[in-house]
């Protein structure tokens, strides 16, 4: 519900490249599961759209990864045999390490307000102009202490806080486990973006243990610059900043929502649920996504939209292979602030769904992968209380993926499919210390003075004053 809150975000720049695929569908017909006759198959992935590699440019830094389901770095055809052909002959040589990325959540309701602090300070959720990022702290602490009461609230009603952490922490043991059964050692490691255990923690403790060769997993299956995007960008300064850090070999998957095991595990889901209705035919699955404001989208080029579309379609299509008909629709959840947030939002497309006559709905959570608060409080209760005031008399919802063991298994999969391209995000060249950091100390501190006299007249001006009591509050 916090996590994308206002439209002045992280904006990197997208450059779609092509890409190929060294095989036909019809050479890959060892695959049960591969149905080619639209799409194209790759190891555990299905291809309907190729977009190629991101390269993201943020604050001075610039570094180019590979969106692992379109990555090419080996040559010729990669199956998932040859990728644990290499991957057995790196962890001969190889310590392996495996980073899950989430955002994090407050474990009770004392940590509510220091939770909302550190979200709000993250300067790719509130994006000040440059001579007033200092006062970016100032600003976070205001709307936390004022946010915190309602926060506290939909927390309380869940118990008091979010399960976020402990299901990570199950996912990562269950991972690791996944990984040992395949005959691959390694440590799974838990970094959240804005309560703990903190990236900054998972990092420290991947470089204790000499972690050789690292797999970042971001627990988010599409991917959105204000999600994973931000967290690359904390893994980004820290490994740029260490010069053991930045010869790791690191191979980032940055979306996962075409493999063929996601797609599979959300279909099994929701062919189950389907069948606690009287009349499974009749029920409408209804997928609700976390939305992001409409200008990450149209001017910073977040694929976030396209892939959730790209999702729905290939969870919908494993479904009527499998024989369901049911009729659906995507709509995006979550939005606060006083901007666009993409469309049709969730609560409005359910007071339409009701007065078109709709009596059975089965509410199917696809971006998130872990139950938390926008699964338990926001569709559980808010959203469940107004299909029912809309008139819709039948509810049911789809659970989180959680520790569904197919899922599981194919995240360990796309680790293991990964590990070959695994490159150092950095030359040493190119690793910055602390002193040539501190050299712009005097400029900084000439831009902080003079901004400080613009920044408290605007912050202290009855429209600054408004916005955060209209909008942001």
């Amino acid at each position: 519900m916090e996590a994308t809150a206002l439209s002045a975000g992280f904006r990197p720049l997208l450059k779609p490249e092509g890409y190929r695929f060294p095989r036909s569908c019809s050479q890959r017909n060892s695959l049960s599961l591969a149905r080619c006759s639209s799409k194209e198959i790759s190891g555990g992935f299905i291809k309907p759209k190729p977009e190629g590699s991101i390269a993201i440019t943020h604050r001075g830094l610039s570094f180019k990864t590979n969106v692992f389901e379109q990555a090419h770095p080996l040559a010729g055809d990669v199956s998932y045999e040859d990728a644990t052909a290499k991957t057995s002959s790196h962890a001969a040589e190889d310590k392996i390490g495996v980073l899950l990325l989430n955002l994090g959540g407050p474990e009770t309701l004392n940590d509510v307000q220091p939770f909302l602090y550190n979200l709000f300070a993250d300067p790719d959720i509130i994006r000040l102009p440059r001579p007033f990022q200092f006062l970016q702290g100032t600003i976070a602490k205001f709307i936390s202490v004022v946010r915190a009461p309602k926060s506290k609230e939909g927390y309380a009603a869940i118990g008091g806080g979010s399960p976020l952490r402990k299901i990570t922490d199950e996912q990562a043991d269950a991972i690791r486990m996944a990984l040992q059964a395949k005959d691959i050692a390694a440590n799974v490691y838990v970094g959240m973006r804005y309560w703990f255990p903190f990236t900054e923690e998972a990092v420290q403790q991947i470089k204790k243990d000499k972690i050789t060769r690292l797999v970042v997993l971001p627990l988010y299956p599409q991917y959105s610059i204000s999600t994973t995007g931000s967290s690359i960008r904390v893994l980004q300064d820290l490994f740029r900043k260490d010069p053991y850090l930045a010869g790791v070999p690191v191979a980032i998957i940055q979306s996962w929502y075409q493999r063929r095991g996601y797609v599979n595990s959300m279909a099994d889901l929701i062919e189950k649920e389907l069948q606690t209705f009287s009349d499974p035919k009749e029920a409408m699955i209804f997928f609700s996504a976390h939305g992001v404001p409409v200008s990450y989208v149209e001017n910073s080029g977040d694929p976030y939209q396209k892939q959730m579309e790209e999702c729905i379609d290939l969870i919908m299509e494993e479904l009527k292979f499998r024989g369901v008909q049911n009729d659906h629709i995507l709509a995006y959840q979550s939005r606060v602030g006083p901007v666009q947030w993409l469309k049709p939002y969730t609560d409005e497309v359910l007071v339409d769904l009701g007065k078109k006559g709709v009596k059975s709905l089965l509410a199917v959570p696809v971006s998130f992968v872990s139950e938390h608060i926008e699964t338990l409080e926001e569709i559980d209760m808010e959203y469940r209380e107004l299909a029912l005031e809309s008139g819709i008399e039948n509810w049911g919802r789809v659970p989180a993926l959680g520790l569904t063991a197919s899922f599981i298994t194919d995240l360990a999969d796309a680790v293991i499919e990964s590990l070959p391209s695994a490159e150092a995000m950095w030359k040493p060249s190119a690793v910055v210390s602390e002193d040539s950091e501190s050299s712009d100390a005097f400029s900084y501190i000439v831009k902080m003075f003079f901004g400080s006299v613009l920044a408290f007249a605007l912050l202290l001006s009855p429209k600054m004053i408004d916005a955060f009591r209209n909008h942001l509050i």
